[in-house]
């Protein structure tokens, strides 16, 4: 994942969201990494889109608080990075039962 066109669509969604939502001014983004209230959270590996993928959010993120964003997308990456270690792991596994 990840990539330089990634960086400029997280950063064009966190403006699109900051545009519509006067409560998320205090999100900063360059698109590798979000800061809210001094705490970075690298977001190179995540696709913001996805997160709109929950309704709950898509319909939400236009009266959203900038912290609860802020967690939903420091959750979103956490649960990325166990996904990829997962995989990894499975992946460990087939090349040992393989040899």
């Amino acid at each position: 994942m990840g990539g330089v066109s990634n960086k400029y669509i997280n950063a064009a969604y966190v403006a699109s969201w900051k545009e519509k939502n006067p409560k998320l001014h205090d999100l900063e983004t360059d698109g590798n990494f979000l800061i809210y209230n001094n705490e970075k959270l690298d977001i190179r590996n995540i696709y913001m889109q996805d997160i709109l993928i929950n309704p709950n959010i898509f319909y939400g993120i236009i009266n959203m608080e900038s912290k609860d964003l802020f967690n939903i997308i420091k959750l979103h990456t956490c649960a990325i990075k166990i996904k990829e270690k997962e995989l990894m792991e499975k992946v460990r596994r087939i090349k040992e039962y393989e040899s």
